[in-house]
This record gives C-alpha cells, structure tokens and sequence, in this order.
C-alpha cells in the first residue's frame, strides 16, 4: 500500500481502497515484518496526510505474527476461512491458505490503478460470500 515500508509514500487509490475497506469489512488487520511502533507510526503519517480514514486508523488492528508465513491463525478471534491476506508476495502466503489470498502487483512508486483492481476482486469475494434467498413457494 506504500512504496516502500518505512517511508509511507501512498500508492494511488490508498484512501478509496482503504475507505472501502472499512465500510465493507468487519475487520481490517494489518501483517507487516516492520516494527509495529513503526509500522503505526507510518499509519499515522498517512492518516493525517489523508490517505487513512480517520475511522479505520482508530481501528485497525496489528496482527503479532513472527515465522516463515503470515499465517491467517495469527489473526484474533477468527478463523483462517474468515479472512482475506492481500498481499505482493507469494513468498508469505502459506500454500494451504492460497486460496484466501488476493495478489496484489507490486508497485514501483509510480502512477497505478492496482488498488481499484483489487477492489474490485474483493468485491466479487463479498458478492459470492453474501447468502442468497432460497427459492421456495410460499
């Protein structure tokens, strides 16, 4: 969602992925190998540039996660089939929960619309995750 962790130059897209994010989500957690002091101070920088709703920076959760992967167990009180890792590397992604993760490119600090794409993945996941009516007679 930066360029690059420690230096929090947004990607474009970063509020209206994020603000879409905290209207859609439960829940927004972060994984991240910085230091969370850091990595929340990085947020912080972003939220009052702008680029972080006000909102979702007072919620959002760090997720204390240490080994190869950044394992969905690590996440609190959920289950891995309840969360979506979106993430630019491969690498991190556990190969038994691959199917819970949403790529995205990675970025090269220029002008991108990746995080619309990705949105709009996420918005197909939610649309498919949202219970249907049954078709009965009544």
């Amino acid at each position: 969602m930066v360029d690059d962790a420690l230096s929090g130059r947004a990607r474009p897209g970063l509020r209206d992925f994020l603000t879409f994010c905290h209207e859609r989500f439960r829940r927004v957690v972060m994984f991240t190998t910085v230091e969370e002091a850091d990595a929340r101070e990085v947020m912080s920088d972003l939220a009052g540039g702008g680029h972080v709703p006000p909102a979702l920076h007072a919620r959002l959760e760090f997720v204390d996660w240490s080994g190869q992967y950044k394992d969905l167990a690590f996440v609190p009180a959920a289950a891995p089939d309840e969360v979506l890792l979106v993430d630019d590397d491969a690498g991190w992604v556990r190969l038994d929960q691959r199917d819970r993760w949403v790529k995205v490119a990675p970025w090269d600090g220029g002008p991108d619309a990746e995080l619309a794409r990705v949105r709009t993945v996420l918005e197909g996941w939610l649309a498919d995750a949202e219970p249907r009516p049954s078709g009965g007679a009544g």
